[in-house]
C-alpha cells in the first residue's frame, strides 16, 4: 500500500502509514486511481469499493480493512459474517408501561413551490421541479443578484419560497419595525409552527405552561448580509438562532427545552433526534421539531461555489453520472411529536411513528468535510437497534443525496452494507431524495425528507426521484441490493407488517443522523369524550350540581343517548379578512374530500362530526368569530358560502359578565326539550334525578307529563305540575350550559324561575329545590329539612330587584314575599344593565306577555352597555327554518351565538358520550404584509 500511494501521489519518499491520504494531497481523482491500482493488484480475487479510500483514509486503516476482506481469498478461515445490529423488542415499555414509540401527530411546511402540505404532496406526486432562476419578488432577487459576481451567475438558481418578504406580524403581536428587522427564518418558524400545531388538532393557546420543547435546525443568518446595506443597522436578537426558538417558547408559553441546532445539512434531523430523546427521557411532554433556511446572501452562495458544493448545471442530479453538486433551497418544515401511548390516549391523528433515531460523528475521517462510510453505517445500525427492526424489513430510504458524485457513492455504499443484509433479491431497498424536487434546504433538509416520507407512507406511493437518467459509474449498481425510484412507485406491501422507512442526513462538519420510521395502524386514535356527571366541576358550582352521578335509567323506553343531528363549526380569526378566508378554505376542504361527501350526508356522520370536534378542541378561538350550524353537508356549505361573502363581521367583544335568566314559564318547549333529553347527557341526567324525586312523592312520571301526556308540545298548565316541570327543565338547561363551560356572574328569575336561579347559585340542592317547587302551604317544612346556603355568585332578589345580601336569609319568609311582591318583568332588562352584564342566557324560549326581559342580540350593540340576549331554545335560525322543527330546538344556534359574542365555550361538552377523532383541517389563513429592509441610497 505504501508503494501504491507513493506512486499515485508522485512522492519522493515512502509515506508514513498513519498520515491521512488527503493530508498528503490526494484528491478525488487520485482516490479513484489508487482504488483501480489496488483492484488490478488483486487480479480479480477481490474488488474494492469505489469509496474504500474515503472510508479508510490512511494506509494503516486501509491495510487492516483489506487484510480482513482478503482473509477468505488466500485459504485462511473465512471470517464470520458481520452480525446484524442487535435487535431489541419493537415496543419497549417504560416504568409507566407506555410504549417508547414517538408519534408524529402534526406537520406543516413552507417549501419551494409548496406553501402547505397539500401543495407539497401535489408537487411531489406530479414530479415537478421547484428550482427556478429567480424569485417572483423582483426587488429581493435584484438585491441578491446585484451582489453576485457575473461569473457566479449560474449558481444563482435555487428553490425559493414565495413571499419570503411577507409576514403576518399583527397575528403574533409584533410591531412593523420589529418585523422588518426579524430574520425571515424566525418569521417562517412562527407561522409554520402554528400551522403544525393546528394540524395536530391541538389548541396552540392550550400549550401555555406545558413542558413542551422546541428543537429547530437553523443556520446562521443570511439576512444580516442584507442589513449591512439597509437603513437600520444589524439586529443581533432579531437574527440570533437562540431567539428563533426563544420566540416560539415565548409565543406559545412553553416551559420545556428550547434548542437551536446548527449542524449544517443535518441540523433539522438532529433536532428531531434530540426531540425524540427528550420525549423518551420525560424532559418534554410534547416536542415541536424541524428546521428552517433562507437563501439571501450572495457571499455565502459564492463561497459554496468556490468550495465546489454547488451545481453549475442548476439541478440536484443525485445518483446521476452528471451530478456536480447541489442547488440551494429555502423553506421551513415542522413536526409535532408525542409519546405514542399518550397520543393514542388523547385521540390524536397519528401520521407515523418514529421507532429509532441516532446521531454520530465521522471522527478521524479522510477530512473534516469528507463523508465517512463506516460512520454512516454505524449511525444506521444504531437507529435500527433502537427501533428493534431488522434492516431487511425497511422498504425505502430517503437519502441525504446532495448530488455530490463521491458523497452519493459513499452514502449508497454504506446504506447497502447495512440495509442489504439478508435482503431478498426481489425486494431491493428503494431510494430517493427530495432534493431533486426542491433543492437542498440545508438546515431544513432533513425535516423536508422526513415530511416527504411520511406523506408517501400514508399514500402508499413513493414519488419520482428526478434528474436520474444515466446511473453514476462510481456506484456499483449491479452489486448493490437497491434501486432508485426514478418513476413513481407503489409502496411495497408486506403481509403481517406495516411500511417502514429510513431517513438520512449528513452535515459537512462530519455529523451523521438517521431516523427509522414506521406507518401507523389508523384503526386506533379515537378519543372518548365521557360525561360522568350532569356537569363538569367548576368553582361557581354548588356541590349538588357538581356531583358525578350516573344518569338514572328511569325511562328505558326512551332508549340511550342518540346521535346529535345538528353540529356547530366554530370559525375565528384576528381580522375580518382572515375570517372570510377561513370560511373559503373550509369550502375548498369540503370540495377536496375524496370519499365523495354527498350534500345529504348528515352532521352525525363521522367526517363532519370529527371536523366539528377538531375545530372546537383543536384550534385557538380568536377575536373575530362566526359559527356555522348545520345538519348536513349541504347546509354546512350554504352557511360557509354565506360567511365567505360577509362584508363586515361585528367587532369582537368579550362577554366578561354573564347572567342566567329564568323567565318563570317555558310555553311550547316540551317537544324541543325532549330532543335535548335524547341527545344531551347533562340535560338528561338532571331530568332523571328530578323524575326520581317526583316518582317517590307522587308515584307518577314527570317525564310522562312533559313529553307524552300534554299534547301539542306544551308544558303542563296544571299548577300542581307546572312549577315542578318548569323548575326541572330550567335546572336541566343550567346543567347543559355549565357543561359547555359557561359560568354565570349573576342569576335572575321570576316565579318558579327564581327557584331555579337560587339552585344554580347554590342556595339549595337540586332535589330540595324541586321539592320546594312542588310543595305549594308545605314550603316551610321543605326549607326546614333543606340546607340553605348563601349564593355562590350574584342572585337578584325577585322582590326588590337588588342583589341578595351576603347575610340575607333565604328562608320561608323570603319565598313567601316573592309571591306577594315581585319586580315587574319589564324591569329586569334595566337591572341587568345596571349590573353591567354583557350577555344574558335565557333558560328557554321567549314566552309570556309583556316586553322581553333583555334585548335581542340582533338589535343590541355589545359595546353600548345593553346586554346581549341568547335564548336556549327557539333562537332565530339563520337558515329561516322554524326553531321548533330543528332537531335540537335551536339550541346549537344559541351556542353559536354565545360563541360569536365571545363566551368561552368548552367544546368537549358538545360531544359528551361520543368517541371522536382529530382530523386534518384547513390551517389559519395568515394575512401577510411586506416587512423588509429599506435599501440605503448609495
Amino acid at each position: 500500500l505504501q508503494g501504491e500511494v507513493k506512486a499515485v501521489l508522485r512522492l519522493p519518499t515512502t509515506p508514513a502509514s498513519t498520515v491521512g491520504f488527503f493530508d498528503l494531497g490526494m484528491d478525488s481523482l487520485m482516490a479513484v486511481e489508487l482504488r483501480n491500482r489496488l483492484n488490478r493488484a488483486f487480479a480479480g480475487s477481490y474488488t474494492a469499493s469505489n469509496t474504500v479510500v474515503f472510508d479508510y483514509p490512511d494506509i494503516a486503516t486501509l491495510a487492516a480493512h483489506l487484510a480482513d476482506e482478503l482473509a477468505g481469498t488466500v485459504g485462511e478461515d473465512v471470517p464470520p459474517r458481520q452480525p446484524e445490529p442487535a435487535v431489541g423488542p419493537a415496543v419497549r415499555p417504560n416504568d409507566e408501561g407506555m410504549s417508547d414509540g414517538i408519534a408524529i401527530v402534526g406537520m406543516a411546511c413552507r417549501f419551494p413551490g409548496a406553501p402547505d402540505l397539500s401543495a407539497f404532496w401535489h408537487h411531489l406526486d406530479s414530479g415537478s421541479d421547484a428550482v427556478t432562476d429567480a424569485r417572483l419578488e423582483a426587488g429581493i432577487w435584484s438585491e441578491f443578484a446585484d451582489n453576485l459576481p457575473k461569473q457566479y451567475a449560474p449558481y444563482g438558481r435555487a428553490g425559493f419560497v414565495d413571499g419570503i418578504d411577507l409576514f403576518d406580524a399583527r397575528f403574533f403581536g409584533i410591531s412593523p419595525i420589529e418585523a422588518r428587522l426579524m430574520d425571515p427564518q424566525q418569521r417562517m418558524l412562527l407561522e409554520t409552527t402554528w400551522l403544525a400545531i393546528e394540524d395536530a388538532g391541538i389548541d396552540p393557546d392550550g400549550l401555555k405552561g406545558s413542558s413542551a420543547g422546541v428543537y429547530a435546525g437553523i443556520a446562521s443568518s443570511e439576512y444580516r448580509d442584507l442589513m449591512k446595506t439597509g437603513d437600520y443597522g444589524i439586529g443581533y436578537l432579531s437574527t440570533a438562532a437562540s431567539m428563533a426558538v426563544g420566540r416560539l417558547s415565548h409565543r406559545f408559553g412553553l416551559g420545556g427545552p428550547a434548542m437551536p441546532v446548527e449542524l449544517n445539512c443535518a441540523s433539522s434531523l438532529v433536532a428531531v433526534h434530540q426531540a425524540v430523546t427528550d420525549l423518551r427521557l420525560g424532559t418534554a411532554n410534547l416536542a415541536l421539531a424541524g428546521g428552517v433556511s433562507s437563501v439571501l446572501s450572495a457571499p455565502v452562495t459564492q463561497e459554496m461555489a468556490d468550495l465546489g458544493l454547488l451545481s453549475k448545471e442548476g439541478a440536484c442530479r443525485t445518483f446521476d453520472a452528471k451530478a456536480d453538486g447541489f442547488v440551494r433551497g429555502e423553506g421551513c418544515g415542522m413536526v409535532i411529536l408525542k409519546r405514542l401511548a399518550e397520543a393514542e390516549a388523547d385521540g390524536n391523528r397519528i401520521l407515523a411513528v418514529i421507532r429509532g433515531s441516532a446521531v454520530n460523528q465521522n471522527g478521524a475521517a479522510a477530512g473534516a468535510t469528507v463523508p465517512s462510510g463506516p460512520a454512516q453505517e454505524r449511525v444506521i445500525e444504531q437507529a435500527l437497534s433502537q427501533a428493534g427492526i431488522p434492516p431487511s424489513e425497511v422498504d425505502y430510504l430517503e437519502t441525504h443525496g446532495a448530488g455530490s458524485a463521491f458523497g452519493d457513492s459513499i452514502e449508497v455504499q454504506a446504506a447497502a452494507a447495512v440495509y442489504g443484509r439478508n435482503r431478498a433479491e426481489d425486494r431491493p431497498l428503494l431510494i430517493g431524495s427530495v432534493k431533486t424536487n426542491i433543492g437542498h434546504l440545508e438546515s431544513a433538509a432533513g425535516v423536508a425528507g422526513l415530511i416527504k416520507t411520511v406523506l408517501a407512507m400514508n399514500r402508499r406511493v413513493i414519488p419520482r426521484h428526478l434528474h436520474f437518467r444515466t446511473p453514476s459509474p462510481l456506484i456499483e449498481w449491479d452489486r448493490l441490493p437497491l434501486r432508485v425510484t426514478d418513476e413513481a412507485t407503489d409502496w411495497p406491501r408486506h403481509p403481517g407488517r406495516l411500511p417502514r422507512a429510513g431517513i438520512s442526513a449528513f452535515g459537512i462538519s462530519g455529523v451523521n443522523a438517521h431516523v427509522v420510521l414506521e406507518a401507523y395502524d389508523s384503526a386506533n386514535g379515537v378519543a372518548s369524550v365521557d360525561a360522568a356527571g350532569p356537569v363538569p366541576e367548576g368553582p361557581a358550582l354548588p356541590a349538588a350540581m357538581s356531583r358525578a352521578e350516573p344518569a338514572v335509567a328511569i325511562r328505558e323506553e326512551l332508549g340511550a343517548i342518540t346521535a346529535r343531528r345538528t353540529r356547530f363549526l366554530p370559525l375565528s380569526g384576528k381580522s375580518d379578512d382572515a375570517l372570510r378566508a377561513l370560511a373559503g378554505r373550509y369550502l375548498a376542504w369540503l370540495d377536496g374530500q375524496t370519499d365523495g361527501l354527498a350534500p345529504e350526508d348528515a352532521a352525525s356522520g363521522p367526517l363532519l362530526s370529527d371536523m366539528a370536534w377538531t375545530a372546537g378542541v383543536g384550534r385557538s378561538h380568536l377575536d373575530y368569530r362566526a359559527g356555522a350550524v348545520f345538519h348536513d353537508a349541504a347546509s354546512l356549505r350554504a352557511r360557509l358560502t354565506e360567511l365567505a361573502a360577509v362584508e363586515g363581521f361585528p367587532k369582537p367583544g368579550t362577554a366578561a359578565r354573564v347572567a342566567f335568566v329564568y323567565p318563570g314559564e317555558l310555553g311550547g318547549c316540551a317537544s324541543s326539550a325532549e330532543r335535548l333529553y335524547e341527545t344531551e347527557s347533562a340535560f338528561r341526567n338532571v331530568l332523571d334525578r328530578c323524575e326520581a324525586v317526583i316518582r317517590s312523592q307522587r308515584d307518577e312520571s314527570l317525564l310522562d307529563r312533559l313529553f307524552h301526556q300534554v299534547g301539542s308540545g306544551e308544558c303542563p298548565e296544571d299548577p300542581e305540575w307546572a312549577q315542578p316541570a318548569f323548575y326541572a327543565l330550567a335546572c336541566s338547561f343550567t346543567a347543559l350550559w355549565l357543561s359547555l363551560g359557561i359560568r354565570p356572574s349573576v342569576a335572575v328569575g321570576r316565579g318558579a324561575g327564581e327557584l331555579a336561579a337560587a339552585q344554580a347559585a347554590g342556595v339549595f340542592g337540586l332535589e330540595d329545590g324541586l321539592r320546594l317547587a312542588a310543595a305549594s302551604v308545605d314550603a316551610e317544612t321543605v326549607l326546614e329539612r333543606a340546607g340553605i346556603s348563601a349564593p355562590s355568585f350574584g342572585l337578584v332578589n325577585g322582590s326588590t330587584g337588588q342583589l341578595v345580601e351576603k347575610d340575607e336569609l333565604l328562608d320561608a319568609t323570603y319565598w313567601r314575599r316573592r309571591d306577594i311582591e315581585s319586580v315587574s318583568w319589564e324591569r329586569y332588562a334595566d337591572i341587568l344593565e345596571e349590573l353591567e352584564v354583557d350577555a344574558a342566557i335565557e333558560m328557554g324560549p321567549r314566552t309570556g306577555p309583556g316586553p322581553a326581559p333583555v334585548r335581542d342580540s340582533a338589535t343590541s350593540d355589545n359595546g353600548s352597555g345593553v346586554p346581549v340576549s341568547i335564548r336556549s331554545l327557539g333562537c332565530p335560525t339563520r337558515d329561516g327554518s322554524d326553531p321548533a322543527a330543528r332537531t335540537d330546538g335551536g339550541f346549537m344556534d344559541a351556542v353559536a351565538e354565545a360563541y360569536e359574542v365571545g363566551l368561552p365555550i368548552s367544546f368537549e361538552g358538545l360531544f359528551a358520550c361520543e368517541a371522536r377523532r382529530r382530523i386534518s383541517l384547513p390551517g389559519y389563513p395568515f394575512q401577510r404584509r411586506r416587512h423588509w429592509l429599506v435599501k440605503r441610497e448609495r
